[in-house]
């Protein structure tokens, strides 16, 4: 299989992923061949030529024509092609400004990084006597896979693995650097394995991935390893179903514990402000609704639209906090309930209410129940498989 390799530079506070075109097995640059610029180019230039045209006759279009239909449609399609080129041209840039080298020389590995828009070069030679030891571990690379469909054909976004090597030593500048890049192929692998072994460099390997490793010494020693024998305990190119098993420093794990911690809180702070609407509605909206059969309230359109904007308020509460307990959805049916509780109690010490207009709201909060049940069993489920798979890797972290 062949891989579009993906490097990503931390020169300074250059950080960003650059497509590396092989020269050798041993040599790797971020240049483009003269035909793909000129492909760039002539792509980037029919973009702008078509979009500029297309901005100007729907400003025309604002101040000639009656109907604004034609402005819209112009400018839409005008600024999309704008858009689209501007985002090439800055891709483009990230090629032509800035030059990215990566080789493993006979005497050591070698990076450079320059931009030639601030001037700026920076190098790391780490020579074969400076380094401490080679780690070879797990990362991810996406590919577009193509999908056949009856349509036609189709494509999804797949994650591959492949290994990425980590090199920890004292530079040239008697400085400790750790350096890394990502290696998509045996054949490579080997070839720098065979350099980094007969110059008597420690190989050592890892089954974990090594995708948020610190590039610090101890984020690097942090990490558990044994002697490279050969072979990997997992298979270059094989397709990840879940970028799983990334190993974390204590540090990260405390950082990744006080996230969840702040979540928690602003999940908390959502809810109970959604709970405060319910009772809200309930004095104020719910009372003016007809009961039917002294259970249920005869105004679908109202509560339907209740109904919809509490289900969205709650899977925004549980996508975007990323909560992580499998019992919170329970929680979200206790507060909605509590809240419908103190509104109903409010609005009977406040005014008169029809009959069966206490039913008719807890037959609305059961009916929420029953719209959200689908989701809440979804993330519960999910929710467990995580925790059983964190507490998994956590016993292998301490093993």
């Amino acid at each position: 299989m062949n891989f579009r390799f993906f490097f990503a530079s931390r020169h300074k506070e250059v950080i960003s992923l650059i497509e590396m075109q092989r020269k050798t097995n041993r040599l790797f640059t971020n240049e483009l061949p003269k035909w793909a610029l000129i492909v760039h180019k002539v792509m980037i230039s029919l973009l702008f030529l078509i979009a500029v045209p297309l901005c100007v006759l729907s400003l025309i279009a604002l101040f000639t024509e009656d109907d604004l239909s034609i402005f819209l449609f112009l400018g839409i399609i005008g600024g999309g092609v704008f858009w689209f080129g501007r985002f090439c041209y800055k891709n483009l840039l990230q090629y032509t400004q800035q030059r990215l080298i990566v080789e493993l020389r006979e005497d050591g590995y070698f990076t450079s990084f320059s931009n030639q828009k601030t001037n700026e070069k920076q190098t790391i030679f780490l020579p074969f006597a400076g380094m401490e030891y080679v780690l070879l571990g797990m990362d991810y690379q996406y590919a577009v896979k193509a999908t056949p469909r009856s349509t036609g054909p189709g494509g999804k976004v797949v994650f591959y693995r492949v290994v990425k090597l980590m090199i920890s030593g004292i530079s040239s500048d008697r400085k400790h650097e750790v350096v890394s890049f990502p290696i998509g192929d045996q054949p490579t692998l080997d070839e720098w394995v065979n350099v980094f072994q007969a110059n008597q460099v420690p190989v050592l390997v890892t089954d974990k991935a090594l995708s948020a490793v610190p590039y610090t010494k101890e984020g690097i020693d942090a990490v558990p390893k044994a002697p490279y024998q050969g072979t990997l305990p997992f298979r270059i190119g094989s397709e990840a179903k879940e970028l799983d098993n990334v190993f974390l420093t204590e540090e990260q794990q405390k950082q990744q514990a006080e996230k969840k911690k702040k979540n928690r809180k602003r999940m908390r702070g959502f809810l109970i402000g959604l709970g405060i609407l319910q009772m809200l509605m309930v004095r104020y909206w719910f009372i003016d609704w007809r009961v039917v059969d002294e259970s249920v309230f005869s105004d679908k359109a109202d509560d339907t639209l209740v109904l919809f904007l509490t289900l969205i308020g709650l899977l925004v509460i549980r996508f975007f906090t990323q909560s992580s307990r499998w019992f919170d959805p329970l929680v979200d049916m206790l507060v909605l309930f509590g809240g419908l509780t103190v509104g109903l109690l409010w609005t009977l010490v406040s005014v008169s209410v029809p009959d069966g207009f206490s039913f008719a709201v807890y037959s609305h909060w059961l009916l929420n129940c029953f719209l959200y049940s689908p989701f809440a069993i979804f993330m519960i489920v999910r929710q467990l498989l995580r925790d059983r798979k964190e507490k998994k890797q956590q016993r292998e972290q301490a093993v």
